[in-house]
Parts: C-alpha cells; sequence; structure tokens
C-alpha cells in the first residue's frame, strides 16, 4: 500500500526525533560490541535508515529506543555474519601451537595468569582492546560474541559450532599472545 505524503511526512518528522533523542544511546551500544567507532557510527545510521523505511511497522508496544535497539542488535548480527562468510584462513604461524588434531601441542600450551581484577586497571583494558583489535576479523568476532553479547546463536551467525569453538580457540590464543608481550612481560 503507498504512503501518503502526511505518512511520509510523520514518519520523517518521528525517526528525525528519535536520531536527536537516541543517536548516543545507539552509538554507545554499537560501540561496545564492535570496538570500531566509524563500523558504530555505520551500523546506527543504518538502524535509523531501517527504522524510517519500516517506521509502519512501529506499533507503539515498546518504547522506540527498545525498538531502534532491536534494528541495532540485527544490524550488528548482519555484519558478523558477514565477517564470518568471508574466506579467512589462518595466519602464517598459527599451526605451530596445534597438532594435526587441533589440540594444543605440549610445548606450547599457556601457563594460567594469576594477576586480580586487570579489567579495573585503564592501562590493561587499552593494550587488551589494541590485541582484540589486531586479531583477524573472524576471530575478534567470536570472541566478542563469546564474552560480550550471549544472546548470539550460532545459527544467527550461519557457522557449525565445531568451526566456531576453533575459531575461538585460536582467537584466545592469539589474544593471550599478545598480551603476554605487550603487557605482561613489560609489567612485571
Amino acid at each position: 500500500m503507498a504512503q501518503s505524503q502526511s505518512d511520509i511526512a510523520v514518519a520523517k518528522s518521528e525517526v528525525s526525533e528519535w536520531v536527536n533523542l537516541y543517536s548516543d544511546d545507539l552509538y554507545a551500544y554499537a560501540v561496545k560490541r564492535v570496538s570500531d567507532q566509524n563500523l558504530a557510527q555505520d551500523l546506527v545510521q543504518n538502524a535509523f535508515i531501517a527504522a524510517y523505511q519500516s517506521y509502519t511497522k512501529f506499533e507503539g508496544k515498546s518504547k522506540p529506543k527498545t525498538w531502534l535497539i532491536s534494528i541495532l542488535k540485527n544490524k550488528i548480527m548482519d555484519h558478523f555474519r558477514q565477517v564470518y562468510r568471508r574466506n579467512e584462513t589462518l595466519l602464517e604461524g598459527e599451526e605451530q601451537w596445534f597438532d594435526q588434531d587441533g589440540n594444543w601441542k605440549k610445548e606450547m600450551k599457556p601457563e594460567p595468569w594469576n594477576e586480580g581484577h586487570l579489567l579495573d586497571d585503564p592501562t590493561f583494558v587499552t593494550v587488551f582492546d589494541h590485541c582484540i583489535g589486531s586479531l583477524p576479523e573472524k576471530w575478534e568476532t567470536s570472541v566478542r560474541i563469546k564474552y560480550l553479547d550471549s544472546n548470539v546463536s550460532l545459527d544467527d551467525l550461519g557457522v557449525s559450532k565445531a568451526n566456531y569453538w576453533k575459531m575461538l580457540e585460536r582467537a584466545r590464543t592469539r589474544l593471550r599472545d599478545c598480551l603476554e608481550v605487550n603487557w605482561f612481560k613489560t609489567n612485571r
């Protein structure tokens, strides 16, 4: 059904108001999940575009911010799905940690850290963010999904459970290696 000019004007006005009211909240939500300011801005913009395009589906049963966050969650999941669908292989040297069955090589298995509450240290958090950001995109996504957005299912990502856990295992290993070099060796 075609929208009337007045319906279009109402949608533009309402969504424009939502942009003014909720942009900062949506941006904070997105950047926490993707840790990339430019990507977060793009996702929020896409969420507002989608809200405008589907404005007639908003029934007012929830608050506008709740509806917008729901749309943003879908945009974030679409991004993660695209990351997983790209063909990304192991980086050179990754095979050094695992045997042919995918298990830890005995000599490469990491030692436990007993360092207390590192996430309370802003300097550590900066190093940690750098290390997460240096992971291959699929691996970074697997870590973020596992530890930052537990509402995501493997079906949403379109990957097998075995593939997801293998990527997560390798991501943790790379993350640990990066933290060893950039934090623990310099701060002990």
